[in-house]
């Protein structure tokens, strides 16, 4: 892993850039459904369940034009996601276009990871990825995504992912998403991410958007995830995110939302909401629209809003950031980012 001296500083600039948009509780992720289309069938998405086509995305030009208008909030993290957003052919210009002022991440099924793009991911821009496992048992995952392989394919895409990052920067994780028959699994999973080499995080099953059927966990998890974050340090996820879990559980979500202040969700055809969960109450369009108008409008929806419907890992990664001990959370935030 040899030094690049001009993509050292560019990281390093928009590392200030995003460090002073937290400083000053400015906006610092935005979620980006760069399509819906997915080769998976997942029990817990309804994406799926509807044709979505081609034709109807963001193109590699609007991207460009939304991310110049993103910059108007600052250096945000910008979560590239789905559907599986590896379907797209042009998903290296997308990302190249965003690395300019943003740090493009991505969560993938792992599917279409091969020798190949493992690399041009990086190389175009990609800052961070995220493979989807959600279960050690490989019968288990292959199910609940709807098709036969899905598990093989996860770990091939970690391990493939791992082997070919070109810096110790580019972070490559193991994302679970948290179901009411799997928390015995995630310490299995823990030891699997340890095996390959990668970090792992979990986020809480969502089930407010669509007609999916409640699959959330007994309240009682919060206690166990913590004593396996101070287990195994390859399990970053904050752990001001995990001690609200019992809370989200119980209440079906967090109150005090701040959706729409430090976070933001564009869809396929740019149209902005304040989070995935709220895609059917969109504010504006951010292609045909100023982002000053858009922010004023998310401004006041954010204020009008009394949401408490989610703990997503999106909206707790954003929050859990201002939650006290400050201290401890940017510690644990310099240990997400740290070279691993």
């Amino acid at each position: 892993m040899s030094l690049n001296i001009p993509k050292e500083f560019h990281y390093y600039k928009k590392s200030l850039l995003l460090v002073s948009a937290f400083l000053r509780k400015k906006f610092i992720h935005c979620n980006l459904q760069v399509t819906y289309r997915c080769n998976f069938k997942c029990q817990i998405c309804d994406f799926w369940k509807k044709d979505y086509a081609e034709a109807d995305e963001l193109s590699t030009e609007d991207i460009r034009v939304m991310s110049k208008k993103l910059k108007e909030l600052g250096t945000l993290i910008v979560s590239l996601a789905g559907g599986e957003p590896l379907i797209r052919e042009d998903l290296y210009e997308i990302i190249k276009i965003l690395d300019k002022h943003h740090f493009p991440i991505l969560i993938t099924n792992g599917w279409f990871i091969d020798e190949d793009n493992s690399k041009r991911l990086f190389q175009s821009g990609l800052q961070e990825i995220s493979v989807s496992l959600d279960y050690a048992n490989p019968a288990k995952h292959d199910a609940q995504r709807g098709l036969e392989g899905a598990f093989a394919k996860a770990v091939s895409a970690l391990e493939l992912l791992l082997k070919n990052r070109p810096s110790l920067k580019n972070r490559v994780h193991m994302i679970t998403v948290l179901m009411d028959d799997n928390l015995q699994e995630i310490e299995p999973l823990i030891k699997l991410a340890k095996e390959i080499g990668v970090t792992y995080m979990v986020n809480l099953y969502s089930f407010n958007r669509g007609t999916k059927t409640g699959k959330l966990p007994a309240n009682n998890v919060t206690n166990y995830l913590l004593s396996l974050k101070k287990k195994y340090k390859e399990f970053i996820t904050l752990h001001s995110y995990i001690e609200k879990l019992d809370q989200a559980i119980t209440y079906g979500g967090i109150g005090d939302c701040q959706t729409g202040r430090l976070l933001l969700n564009i869809d396929n055809k740019g149209n902005v909401a304040r989070c995935t969960e709220t895609l059917d109450e969109p504010v504006g369009n951010i292609i045909k629209e100023s982002m000053s108008a858009i922010k004023m409008k998310l401004w006041q929806r954010y204020k009008n809003q009394k949401c408490a419907l989610c703990w997503t890992s999106c909206r707790g990664f954003a929050e859990s950031m201002y939650s006290p001990p400050r201290l401890r959370q940017l510690k644990d935030f310099l240990v997400t980012v740290k070279r691993h």
